[in-house]
Order: structure tokens, then C-alpha cells, then sequence
């Protein structure tokens, strides 16, 4: 159950991501100044404090799940994984959220007028995922 969560959960992330944060518009600008970047967005959440914090909670949680639901009917397991399997969802997207949150913020502050995936793109862009994650851990740092 748990490993098939995590499964799912890391999957969906990298899926919700890509779909929430495939072009985001980040500063206003004329077409002389537009910057167009990449990131890498399967890097960035790996190390993101917010999935890091996630996943450990998760993971508390499913233990706690499991001693919990030792002797009880299939019905009270089946709700018990529904509840967990939303409770994930939830972790999940408050987790892009702030992943989000913080490139549009690097972004502003760099000048970037666009950030995309860099698994969407063919050509072109700047790939700035170490300069993203060095941000992001800095702030984390904080």
C-alpha cells in the first residue's frame, strides 16, 4: 500500500507540476528584454524543502496507518487508505505550491519573463536549475 502510494505520489507530482508550471509568465517587460529559461523540474522537486518535508510525513503517517489498522475489517483499511491517499494529494499540491512560489519569486527577482520545463522544450532557453536549487537552498538554509 505504502510503496504503491509513493509511487503514485511521485509520479503525480512530476504530472501536476508539469501541468501547473509548464510556461509561467513571471515579469513584465518588452520584447527586447523577454528571457525565456529551463528547469528542470524533476531535479528541483527532488530537493525542494517542501517535498523533503512531505515525503518524511508521509512517511510517519503510513506507519502510523499501518500499526493502526493491524485487526481491522477491509472496509476500515479501504477508508483508512482513501483518507491517506487525499491527505497525500493535499501534501502534494501545497508542496508545488511552494515550489512554484519560490521560482516565480527568483524569477521576478532575476528578470525572467518566461520559466519552462525543460523536458517541453526542443531547443533554445537557458537551462538555470542550479542556479534555482542553489536559491531555493539557500533560502532553506534561512
Amino acid at each position: 500500500m505504502v510503496a504503491k502510494t509513493f509511487k503514485c505520489f511521485g509520479f503525480c507530482l512530476v504530472a501536476a507540476f508539469f501541468t501547473m508550471a509548464g510556461v509561467a509568465g513571471v515579469s513584465a517587460g518588452d520584447a527586447e528584454n523577454d528571457k525565456i529559461v529551463t528547469v528542470n523540474t524533476n531535479q528541483i522537486i527532488q530537493k525542494h524543502p517542501a517535498f523533503l518535508e512531505a515525503r518524511q510525513t508521509l512517511q510517519r503517517e503510513a506507519q502510523q496507518i499501518k500499526q493502526q489498522m493491524e485487526g481491522k475489517s477491509q472496509q476500515e483499511r479501504q477508508a483508512a487508505q482513501q483518507q491517506f491517499q487525499q491527505r497525500a494529494q493535499k501534501l502534494q499540491k501545497d508542496a508545488l505550491d511552494k515550489v512554484r512560489k519560490d521560482i516565480q519569486k527568483i524569477a521576478d527577482d532575476k528578470g525572467y519573463k518566461y520559466v519552462m520545463d525543460a523536458n517541453v522544450v526542443l531547443a533554445g532557453g537557458k537551462d538555470v536549475t542550479e542556479e534555482i536549487m542553489k536559491e531555493i537552498g539557500e533560502k532553506a538554509e534561512d
